[in-house]
């Protein structure tokens, strides 16, 4: 649902321009979750399971700029559940008050979005769902209307260097209200691959290449604001380095609900 300028077409009107709407702020509670499989049969060692939960109050602000919008989270408050290595609840206290800050292009694009604190792991999961909050939504869809959009995702994080290519096909599902509100249900099913590097300190630079594929729900307000939503992802992906012998296959599944609190 995006804003459609008309032009006027009879002799002595007089266009002016449209003043910027004000900045809108929403808070959401996102819940994210992720179990990752390593396979170290190469080795001769048994799969290492990591599981990590992560609970995230933010506020996100959208302000009208010269073409297009200004996006900025801040984190209120986040809860962690899990057992990964080197990660506590110290790391979550330590984003409070973090910031992902970017640019909404006209299409929905994030892009120039930026982290800080920059080496939070914590704020990097959350980074990965912002790009969520705003699905492509086909002009006048009605209830089973189909669509597709592609979507880029870089990740430059803790030294990290990838890049995710999404194919997304959405179908547009009826309307629901959530918070009083009128929305749009999209259902998403999604494919991906994944190529790069990132930083282990252990094996150094580790090459990154596999397949994501998933399914999601979206909800979205006439005024294009995201209402909340759902996506669940299976992810197979091989990591390889020079200092190790044989590549090492990394399976993970991640959930992620995200609820509007207004």
């Amino acid at each position: 649902m995006r804003p459609v300028a008309c032009a006027g077409f009879a002799l002595g009107i007089l266009l002016l321009p449209t003043p910027p709407n004000a900045p809108v702020t929403t808070k959401y509670r996102i819940e994210t979750k992720n179990e990752t499989t390593v396979d170290l049969s190469a080795f001769g060692q048994p799969s290492q399971q990591i599981n990590i939960g992560l609970v995230s109050w933010v506020a996100v602000t959208l302000s009208d700029t010269s073409g297009g919008r200004i996006v900025h989270l801040v984190v209120d408050s986040m809860r962690y559940d899990g057992g990964a290595p080197m990660i506590s609840q110290a790391t979550a206290d330590s984003a409070k008050g973090g910031v992902l800050h970017g640019f909404v292009d006209p299409s929905g694009r994030v892009k120039n979005l930026t982290q800080q604190p920059g080496n939070n792991a914590f704020l990097a999961d959350v980074q990965g769902v912002i790009h969520s909050f705003f699905p492509r939504v086909k002009v006048g869809a009605k209830s089973g209307d189909g669509w597709s959009d592609t979507v880029e995702v870089t990740t430059t994080t803790n030294g990290a260097n990838l890049k995710t290519n999404f194919l997304i096909n959405y179908t547009a599902a009826g309307l629901e209200q959530i918070a009083g509100l009128a929305a749009l249900k999209l259902s998403g099913a999604s494919s991906a691959s994944v190529t790069g590097t990132i930083e282990n300190p252990q094996a150094g630079t580790m090459e990154v290449e596999g397949k994501i594929n998933g399914t999601s729900t979206s909800l979205v307000a006439t005024d294009g604001r995201y209402l909340g939503g759902t996506s669940n992802s299976t992810a197979d992906q091989t990591l390889k380095s020079a200092m190790l012998p044989s590549a090492i296959p990394v399976k993970v599944v991640r959930t992620v609900q995200v609820t509007v609190l207004r």
